[in-house]
């Protein structure tokens, strides 16, 4: 207990009250989605009842004590066993489908009595190990041994969260190790190069599912040539990247019609927005905008907000919560809010760059980018920018699983 006391006296207290002001807003403002206004039981969706409030309290408490711990653990702990612990993650991904319940056809949890806990959100910890354990070691070998190792360590969980299916989640696995990568030494450069098979795949999509053609993918794709011819290329790489544009455009159609009808109905809301059923596919987005620009400069005041009160924004205490925080609080509100993510990323960008061991430093990175990319297009959502993924707010997203991940993050940090 002394030498718990004695790190917290020399830790940087930036990160700490950050941390502890998120948490306290994120209770605080899942106690006001459980609080209606009245008339609210006519809303369009159930209340919320107060016990996801004392659920949200008590995960809040036991991240705090989760913290602690990996306080207390040395840091080269985690560098030793990082490999076990992304075998363990792996095993738990699996264990989903074997023994996890089903819930509205998904397969995302494992049921530890009374609780339940969803391995895909811990799983990002054990990633992060293994990627900072392995560019530590390996790192400095070659840019595409690098970034290989990097790919190889992420696809496997990408396809089993796929396989939940959480679209959101595992698309974090594939942008974690981008800035590890660039911290090592990959070239800004060598990785936009590597993105270009995303691009190739968002182009084929919105030629055949917005504009019915296949066109600007093959524009694209002539234009991809004309840039490798000019920029010599050795031979071998040109042919990697065009293979791989030219698997994922024409893989995309199959990936597409995987998908449940819910994640379809989200992606195309975004892309045609015009043709958005304001009381359909687009409801969530559609009143989360409303909730947010009604809120002003200063809010409607805590507990006053109507579109939550009334029960018109779903997902209130999950995925949109921001928009409760926008609505009652207002710009001044979600700035702090803001404020205190990009403050958790600058302290850890210092400590990568203070940190002694490679090991330390490449998980200062992924932790800072953790929370930018969580924050980033968990807001990004609310405000109708980005397709609806399910990524959420840490700290302040109800859930148990995201709450002890975010906890163990700065505790790491």
């Amino acid at each position: 207990m002394n030498r718990l006391f004695q790190i917290f006296a020399r830790a940087d207290l930036t990160a700490l009250l950050s941390w502890l002001i998120l948490g306290v807003i994120g209770v605080a403002t899942v106690y006001s989605c459980t609080q209606a206004l009245p008339g609210g039981e006519a809303g369009v969706r159930r209340l919320v009842g107060i016990g996801v409030f004392y659920q949200q309290l008590i995960w809040f408490g036991l991240g705090i004590l989760v913290a602690a711990v990996c306080i207390l653990i040395p840091i080269r702990f985690f560098e030793t066993f990082a490999y076990l612990c992304y075998g363990i993650a792996l095993l738990a991904l699996v264990a989903v489908f074997v023994v996890g319940p089903e819930r509205a056809g998904t397969h995302r949890w494992l049921a530890l009595g009374p609780i339940s806990i969803q391995p895909s959100e811990l799983a990002k910890v054990a990633f992060l190990f293994a990627v900072a354990r392995f560019l530590a070691v390996r790192g400095g070998k070659s840019q595409a041994f690098s970034v290989l190792g990097v790919m190889l360590l992420a696809l496997p969980p990408f396809f089993l969260i796929l396989k939940e299916p959480d679209l959101g989640t595992a698309l974090v696995f594939l942008v974690l190790g981008a800035p590890m990568l660039y911290w090592v030494g990959v070239k800004a450069g060598f990785l936009l190069a590597l993105a270009s098979p995303l691009v190739s795949g968002l182009i084929m999509f919105y030629g055949q599912e917005v504009l019915r053609s296949n066109w600007p993918w093959a524009i694209y794709i002539i234009v991809l040539l004309g840039t490798l011819f000019y920029s010599r290329l050795y031979m071998l790489q040109s042919t990697i990247l065009v293979g791989a544009n030219l698997a994922t455009g024409l893989g995309i159609p199959l990936v597409w019609e995987k998908l449940k009808p819910y994640q379809q109905d989200r992606i195309l809301t975004f892309f045609k927005p015009g043709e958005t059923d304001p009381l359909g596919t687009g409801y969530q987005v559609y009143q989360s905008k409303v909730a947010i620009g009604s809120g002003g400069i200063l809010g409607k005041g805590y507990l006053h907000g109507t579109q939550k009160g009334l029960a018109f924004l779903p997902e209130r205490h999950t995925d949109f919560i921001f928009s409760v925080v926008g609505e009652e609080l207002g710009l001044v509100g979600a700035l702090v809010v803001l404020t205190l993510f990009a403050l958790l990323f600058y302290r850890a960008v210092k400590v990568a760059g203070a940190a002694k061991r490679s090991f330390a430093s490449l998980l200062a990175i992924g932790v800072g980018t953790y929370f930018f990319f969580q924050s980033f297009v968990n807001i990004s959502i609310t405000l109708g920018l980005l397709p609806v993924t399910g990524l959420p707010l840490p700290f302040i997203t109800y859930g148990g699983s995201s709450m002890l991940t975010s906890c163990i993050m700065v505790g790491l940090l």
